[in-house]
């Protein structure tokens, strides 16, 4: 005798898939998450105290005090150096040298622990060691001497009246007489882990 299969689970199974593909949704799971990390940095700072009294009436032999000091007012290590330059004009704003006849006009007095404590690179003068929170340096200047061996000149000029009676003198500062020095020292800081990098330096900070 001849059995019928039973294809009425398979129509139906057929239907649902023909469903799902022409009307239906496919259902997924799914998850997200979001991080937000803060990064904070230590604190840089630095504080450079100069202390100094421009004098008015500077004149050979005369020393005027001067320091200069750099200190660490942050949370990173920091390397310290310093440079300067120089400079002398006359009274009518021209340029002098800073040396004549053999004589430096202005002196610089370097600090007596200059050498312990500060080494010299090309025109550098870098502390030897780092500072961390709230260390100074010391000052590698301590003043600066009006040179007494320097000659001053001065500009004289003479007119007489019409009758020739009388001559009258006229005496104007000149060269350094009358003139202004200008020192100017510049202070750097850097985090102690980059200074070599960052000044291309090969002096060794500890």
């Amino acid at each position: 005798m001849e059995q019928k299969k039973n294809n009425k689970p398979l129509i139906a199974i057929a239907l649902a898939l023909l469903v799902g593909l022409v009307g239906g949704t496919i259902a997924y799971f799914t998850s997200e998450a979001t991080f937000s990390n803060q990064f904070k940095t230590k604190p840089y700072s630095t504080e450079i105290t100069e202390t100094f009294v421009s004098p008015e009436n500077w004149t050979p032999g005369t020393t005027t005090d001067k320091t200069v000091i750099a200190k660490n007012t942050g949370d990173v290590d920091v390397a310290v150096r310093v440079s300067y330059t120089e400079e002398w004009k006359d009274a009518s704003n021209n340029p002098l040298a800073l040396t004549t006849n053999g004589v430096t006009a202005a002196v610089i007095n370097y600090a007596d622990d200059l050498n312990s404590k500060w080494t010299k690179d090309g025109n550098y003068y870098y502390y030897k060691t780092k500072l961390t929170k709230n260390q100074s340096t010391t000052s590698f200047i301590k003043s600066v001497t009006f040179n007494e061996n320097v000659t001053l000149s001065a500009n004289q000029s003479c007119e007489s009246n019409a009758a020739g009676t009388t001559v009258t003198c006229t005496t104007q500062a000149g060269g350094y007489a009358g003139g202004t020095y200008t020192l100017t020292i510049k202070v750097e800081t850097v985090q102690f882990d980059a200074y070599q990098e960052a000044w291309s330096t090969s002096v060794s900070i500890s």
